[in-house]
C-alpha cells in the first residue's frame, strides 16, 4: 500500500513538474513579445501547451469560468456595436452573466441538469450569433454578431465538450491572438499582458502561488527590456 502511495506521489511530483515547465514557457514568450528586437508576429501555435494543462474537466471549468469573467468585464467596459440594439445589448449582458452563475453553480455541484443548463446556453449563444456562414478560399467562414459570445460559447464548451482541451485552447487563442501590419497575425507584443494573465491563472491554479513567487529569478523586471510592467 505504501509503494503504490509512494508511486502515485512520484507520478504527481513529475506532473507538477511538467506544468510549471509549461507555465515558465508561457512567461518566456511573454518576455520574448517585449524585447525591444521583436520584429514578427509569435505563432499562436506556442499557446498548445495549454491543452495539457488542462489535465480534467475540473481543471478546464475553472479555466472556462476565468474567461467568462474577463468576457464579463471587457463587455461592460465596452460600448455598444451599431449593429446591436440597445434591447439585444441587454440581452446579451444578462446572457453573459446568468452563464457565470450556471459555470460556479456547476463546479460547486457537478449534476446532469447543471450541464443541460449550460447546453441550454450554448443554444441560446448560437440562436443570437446567427447563421451567417460564408464560403471564403473554398472554406465556410462563421461570421459571428458577438466576439464576447464567441468567447462565452467557448468558456462554456469547456464544461460540456469531451474535446474541453481544445476549447480552452481556441479560448486561449481567441483572446491573444491580435494583428498588426508590422507584425503580422499572432503573438505581438499587445498579446503580453493577455498572455501573462493566462499564466498567471495556471500558476496560481496549480501552485497556489502568485508568479512572482514561483518563478522569482524569471519574474524581475529587466530595465532594458521593459518586462512585465506593475
Amino acid at each position: 500500500m505504501k509503494q503504490k502511495e509512494t508511486q502515485v506521489a512520484v507520478s504527481s511530483d513529475k506532473l507538477l513538474r511538467a506544468h510549471a515547465t509549461k507555465i515558465k514557457k508561457l512567461v518566456e514568450t511573454v518576455k520574448e513579445l517585449q524585447t525591444e528586437k521583436f520584429k514578427l508576429a509569435i505563432p499562436i501555435t506556442r499557446l498548445t501547451s495549454i491543452k495539457s494543462l488542462c489535465q480534467d474537466e475540473v481543471a478546464a471549468g475553472h479555466f472556462g469560468l476565468y474567461f467568462a469573467k474577463i468576457v464579463q468585464k471587457l463587455f461592460d467596459d465596452a460600448s455598444r456595436y451599431e449593429s446591436i440594439t440597445p434591447e439585444e445589448w441587454e440581452i446579451h449582458q444578462n446572457l453573459i452573466a446568468d452563464a457565470i452563475t450556471a459555470m460556479e453553480q456547476y463546479l460547486e455541484t457537478p449534476t446532469n441538469e447543471g450541464k443541460q443548463s449550460l447546453w441550454t446556453f450554448l443554444r441560446r449563444i448560437s440562436e443570437l450569433q446567427g447563421d451567417n456562414f460564408r464560403r471564403i478560399h473554398g472554406t465556410n467562414i462563421h461570421f459571428v454578431k458577438s466576439g464576447y459570445l464567441l468567447k462565452l460559447e467557448y468558456a462554456i464548451l469547456c464544461f460540456t465538450d469531451r474535446n474541453f482541451p481544445y476549447y480552452a485552447y481556441k479560448l486561449a487563442r481567441e483572446y491573444t491572438e491580435l494583428y498588426k501590419p508590422e507584425y503580422s497575425t499572432g503573438l505581438i507584443p499587445e498579446s503580453a499582458p493577455k498572455l501573462l494573465e493566462i499564466a498567471e491563472f495556471w500558476c496560481q491554479y496549480y501552485f497556489h502561488q502568485n508568479l512572482k513567487e514561483k518563478f522569482p529569478n524569471l519574474m524581475v523586471i529587466s530595465q532594458s527590456e521593459n518586462f512585465i510592467k506593475e
